[in-house]
This record gives C-alpha cells, structure tokens and sequence, in this order.
C-alpha cells in the first residue's frame, strides 16, 4: 500500500521552539480581517481558514465539489487528477466521478494544512485527509508546571501561532484517539500499531534535516482499522516530535491524518482511493519554494522535506510491489495445477448444469469460470480476489494481499495488522 505525508511543518516547529524559549506570560491579542484570533500581529495576507467542522460531520455529507472527467487526464485506471483550488499547492489522484472538496486551509500564515474530502457517487464510501482543527502540540514539562499550565490547555506562542500541552504520541496511538474523539466515538474492534518499515525510513531521511535545522526529530508512522455501527473505518497519522539539544521543550504535530469510512460493501473502493490519494500526493514546486520563503527557510529545507517524504513512499510501494511480485512468481510454479483444477470445476458445473457460481466452503461466492472468490476480514471488509491463490491478507486500510505460496503473511514490517482473509 502506498503512504505518504506532504506537510512541511519544520520550519515552523523550529519558528515554535525559538519562541517558547521565551514565551510571554501576557501576550497581545490581534483580531484579523477574517475574523482570525492572534496573539502576535499577524502577517499582511492572512487568509481565512477552511471553516473547522467536524470531520465525521464533513464525511455525513456530500461534498459540493464535483471531480468532472476529462478524456485527457483520466488513465486507464479511472482515476483523474485533483488540483486544490485555493491556492494550488497540491494534487491528488481520486476516483473519476466522486465528489471532492477542500483544498489548502491556513490556520495561521504558514501553518497549512492540506484538506481533502472526497464520496463515492452513491455516498457508500467516503474518504479524508488533513483536519484543519488539529494543533500543534508541546510535552508538559517543568517550565509550564511551574506557570501552572495543565494538560489539554491552549497556549499562545511568540510565533503568532498556538499549542496544546499534551505528551507525545505515536502514529498509530494518536490515529486510534483520533477515531474515538472525531471519527466514530463508539468504535468497536479497533486493531493496528506502527508501521515499521515507513517509521524507520523516515527517521533515516529527515534526521540530517532536522540537524541541519539545528534539532533532534523522532517521526511514527502507524494505522488502524475499526467498526462503527455497521460502517467499517480506517485512519493512518504520522507524528513528528522535534526539540533542541540542551532545550526541555519539545513540540510535536500532526505530520500526516487520512481515512475513511465505508459501508461493507464499499470498503474496497474506499480503501483504494486512500491508497491512490496518499501515494499520488504531488506538491506544486513553486509554491512549495514560496512557501520556503514565507518562512525564512534561507536553506530550503521545506523542499528537502517534501522530496524526502516523497523518496519514503516511493520505496514503501516498491517494497509493497516487491513482495506481491515474489508472490506471484511462486503461483506461477502451480499454475497448470491451478487452471486444470478450476477447468474440472467448471466442467463439473457444466454437467450439473449450475449457474458457475457457489459457495467457496467458507461461505463466501465462488466464480469458477472467472476464476475468484470472495474474502473478508473480522471486521467486515471484503474482496474479490483470485481463486487460485489460496490464502489472503489484508491490511488496516482493509486491502487484500497474496500471502506467501507457504500461506504466511507478507513481512510484519509493511503492516501493522496482517489479518487473514476467510
């Protein structure tokens, strides 16, 4: 499965760090044109935000932005590209035909987020990314215990922007918090953990950054699968936390929040268009340098960021691609024994006079001429995969891959939760 993160958030922790070495006990407060609450003049041209609703209210809705196709940028695949339409900083790859909004959505000037929302026509299935509610955050520690501040309080930086005191979480624990708290508060049969292959390579790609910006980092990549009511959910975060050497404050974000929610039957669909939107996430280069420059970073690490980031999840799809490949060259030794079984099948359904279609034995549907069957995990995704690969697994996001020609999983450190199909 394809992952990535695209927010180049930095250079702001940086800006953050240096301010909260001194924060102010009674800073200014200065109300924007747009109506926006600051405790340091904001800059000229602060933009108004994407209106903060709740995600799961936004997801209850059909987005009013319609992806409308074009016979020269919709593949072969039936997916198109989508271009933010507030300030064109990035695309994505979604569906043909899905509803889709958002766009770039500044909390500050240069605290971006980047939103997308997007609905399968029938409102089955219905994916997100980015949240403009979610704050940058700082470790309670001795300083802000002797100022009398409290877990879950909101304090103004020097910065112009805001944190929220709370401990440091990894991915796939903030992403499970994050379900309970604003996508589905009674979630039930919650799985996941970190994904170890992406938290390991990213740490490797962005420690020089971070130590070329003068700090330590530690980033988590993590996901998690759910059930709500009857829908079927998924969320995937990466966090970052960064702090200075010799320093006790440490900040840490939200690198990265996208899911969905589907109904059983959609959740193959939905998962596939997280997938394709994660790992088609393309910046626009201008802008990003734009965005450098409006935050001072003289050494262009935003865009050393983004293209680290990029790099992460063009190895995790080639480690993905890798593994189904190896899969697929072990099948490949049985295929004769596979088609002459599934040829007997369909002659003795040609005898019996059935319609070619049944039961598997674990009762899911079988198509002996095309040759699939129907596998789902415990908690309610389904698919229809190739018959002739005995067993299947799926990942958080609820995609099903080939097990091993032994029936093992694929490497545990490519997903958090390997479920096997039935």
């Amino acid at each position: 499965m394809q992952r990535i993160l695209a927010r180049s958030l930095f250079p702001l922790i940086l800006l953050v760090l240096q301010s909260t070495s001194g924060r102010p006990q009674d800073a200014g407060t200065w109300v924007d044109s747009n109506g926006n609450v600051h405790f340091t003049k904001p800059p000229a041209g602060v933009t108004q935000p994407v209106a903060a609703q709740p995600v799961a209210a936004q997801l209850g809705a059909a987005p009013p932005v319609v992806a409308q196709p074009s016979a020269a940028i919709v593949p072969v695949n039936h997916y198109q590209r989508w271009q933010d339409p507030a300030e064109s900083a990035f695309s994505v790859s979604l569906p043909v035909g899905w509803h889709i909004s958002g766009g770039t959505a500044r909390t500050t000037q240069i605290e971006v987020h980047y939103v997308v929302r997007a609905q399968s026509p029938d409102g089955g299935a219905q994916m997100f990314m980015d949240d403009p509610k979610i704050m940058m955050r700082e470790v309670p520690n001795r300083a802000t215990q002797m100022m009398g501040m409290r877990v879950g309080q909101v304090m103004p930086t020097g910065s112009g922007t805001s944190l929220v005191l709370e401990p440091y979480r990894p991915g796939a624990q903030f992403a499970s918090e994050y379900v309970q708290q604003s996508l589905c508060p009674s979630a039930t049969m919650m799985r996941g953990g970190p994904i170890l292959s992406q938290t390991q390579a990213l740490n490797a790609e962005f420690g020089p950054i971070a130590q070329a910006e003068g700090k330590t980092v530690h980033v988590d990549a993590g996901d998690v699968s759910f059930k709500c009511g009857t829908s079927i959910g998924y969320a995937y975060a990466i966090t970052v936390q960064a702090f200075q050497p010799g320093g006790q404050v440490s900040i840490w974000a939200v690198y990265r929040i996208a899911g969905y929610l589907s109904t059983p039957a959609d959740s193959a669909s939905a998962a596939a268009a997280v997938n394709q939107a994660l790992g088609t996430f393309q910046m626009n280069q201008a802008w990003l340098q734009n965005y450098a420059r409006e935050c001072n970073d003289t050494a262009g690490n935003v865009i050393r960021e983004s293209n680290a980031i990029t790099q992460s999840t063009l190895q995790r799809s080639q480690q993905m691609e890798a593994q189904e490949e190896a899969n697929n060259a072990a099948w490949k030794k049985n295929s004769d024994a596979n088609f002459n079984a599934i040829e007997n099948t369909n002659k003795a359904i040609t005898n019996s006079g059935s319609s070619g279609s049944g039961d598997n034995g674990n009762g899911h549907d079988y198509n002996a001429q095309l040759g699939t069957k129907k596998v789902c995990n415990d908690v309610g995704s389904c698919q229809t995969v190739g018959a002739n690969v005995d067993t299947w697994y799926s990942d958080c996001s609820g995609q099903f891959y080939p097990g091993t020609n032994t029936g093992e999983p694929p490497p545990a450190n490519l997903s958090a939760c390997w479920a096997k199909g039935h």
